[in-house]
């Protein structure tokens, strides 16, 4: 539990599996805006914590804010790690309406 901060400015080609277990470890998770990233439904982190455009100082105003300012910073994922730990119901959430939606059109 070293790590207060995770920074992923990769290519997001999906629902990340590591800025969600950054955020479960109580990281500050920093992306940029590419792929999934870039969508409130897939990374639903609050918006001053993309970057659109990589500019050196607003990162590094970011990080050493983060870092300052970890204990207060770090709630600002209360949501996201809530959010996280969610996603298996409602996955099984979709599995139910799906097999139902199945269900029912095979009987009509």
């Amino acid at each position: 539990q070293r790590a207060k901060v995770y920074i992923d400015f990769g290519p997001h080609p999906g629902m990340d599996r590591l800025p969600r277990e950054a955020a479960l470890a109580h990281c500050i998770v920093i992306t940029n805006t590419s792929g999934a990233a870039g969508y409130q439904v897939d990374t639903p982190i609050p918006s001053e914590y993309k970057m659109p455009l990589l500019k050196v100082d607003v990162i590094h105003k970011l990080l050493l804010s983060s870092l300052k300012n970890y204990e207060q910073r770090k709630n600002d994922f209360c949501s996201y790690r809530e959010w996280i730990g969610g996603q298996e119901n409602r996955m099984i959430q979709c599995i139910h309406a799906f097999v139902q939606k199945v269900v029912t059109e095979r009987n009509k």
